[in-house]
């Protein structure tokens, strides 16, 4: 069975219940505190589990967060690969959540998930190889490095670079990325750091664009908000094929983790079902129908998470979605 190293943060979450979100020189009281497991590789680790993945964790937690390692092994999440700092305290996110449009607005505090090295994930990467997925954030120390040796031991790289930073070009080998997976606000950074123009015609424009400057890309993936999403995918010829998907409907309550279990439903989804198929099926039109009913489930999936509060307790199980998604059909 494929395997799936998930390489990335893990973070105690500290929710804020706001009436708005603080402006510049404000000072507002909170209506709600609650403190919860979290962090955008930990997150996408529970998706990818609850989705049916065959997956492993790597990072680095402070001695508080015991907890958090435990609630993600309960799960499905392989967590051997996750180490426990003597020195240094756990990531912390402070997450502003709007009681009225039910926003968020986080501050990271990185804590343990910058005390990654490249000699660890060297140890860890020995336990994966050719076919395996690695699925990599932007909240961890080495992260370019651990991209490259990944891809150098023929893993396929998933990659979602939150947050986008203005050195992710110069520290990541985004030549190495087979899918890219980013929200509305990152692709248009990232097109402008390509282009070196603010001007953005289209949000299958940047697909198009990212997609043309690496020939290793398989597919990018923009999803924006509620608006749903475009994507964009080369198939197995080389041509290309657009894709374009409504937001599901939804009662929200909550958006903090909808990113996180869309990319980890995602991968897991594409996965599952490619593994159906045999090579001498992996036709064009074979691969886009994989990549469509992906998709579909990991934006039923957002949808159902959006309506619980949280981050990994509001991700659902995949039973869920396909109940979601026979109900839509």
């Amino acid at each position: 069975m494929t395997k799936v190293l998930c390489f990335g943060s893990i973070s105690i979450d500290e929710f804020l219940h706001v009436p708005h979100i603080v402006e510049t020189g404000e000072t507002i009281a909170s209506t709600e505190q609650t403190v919860k497991a979290g962090g955008k590789g930990a997150n996408q680790s529970v998706a990818l589990a609850k989705a049916g993945a065959n997956v492993y964790h790597a990072g680095i937690i402070g001695k508080e967060a015991s907890w958090v390692r435990e609630y993600m092994a309960s799960v499905g999440v392989e967590v051997d690969h996750i180490m426990v700092s003597e020195t240094e305290a756990t990531g912390r996110a402070i997450i502003q959540l709007s009681t009225t449009t039910h926003d968020n607005a986080i501050v990271l505090v990185p804590g343990a998930n910058h005390t990654i090295t490249s000699a660890f994930a060297q140890t860890v990467l020995e336990d994966f190889g050719h076919g395996d997925w690695i699925l990599q954030q932007n909240e961890i120390s080495s992260g370019g490095d651990i991209m490259r040796m990944a891809a150098n031991r023929g893993l396929f790289v998933c990659f979602n670079p939150a947050p986008l930073t203005s050195s992710l070009r110069s520290t990541f080998p985004l030549q190495q990325v087979t899918i890219m997976i980013l929200n509305e606000g990152e692709a248009r950074d990232l097109h402008i750091q390509h282009s070196n123009s603010n001007v953005v015609t289209s949000h299958k424009a940047t697909a198009h664009t990212l997609l043309n400057l690496y020939p290793r890309m398989r597919g990018v993936v923009i999803t924006l908000g509620g608006e749903g999403l475009v994507a964009l995918f080369r198939g197995p010829s080389g041509a290309a094929r657009e894709f374009e998907l409504p937001v599901e409907k939804a009662d929200v309550r909550d958006t903090t983790a909808a990113g996180d279990c869309f990319t980890g439903y995602f991968l897991a989804s594409l996965i599952r079902e490619s593994s159906l198929q045999t090579k001498a099926q992996i036709e064009d039109e074979a691969y886009f129908t994989t990549v469509r009913c992906a998709l579909r489930e990991a934006n039923a999936a957002a949808s159902l998470s959006v309506e619980k509060h949280g981050s990994m307790e509001s991700i659902p199980l995949v039973a869920e979605v396909k109940e979601r998604l026979a109900k839509n059909a």
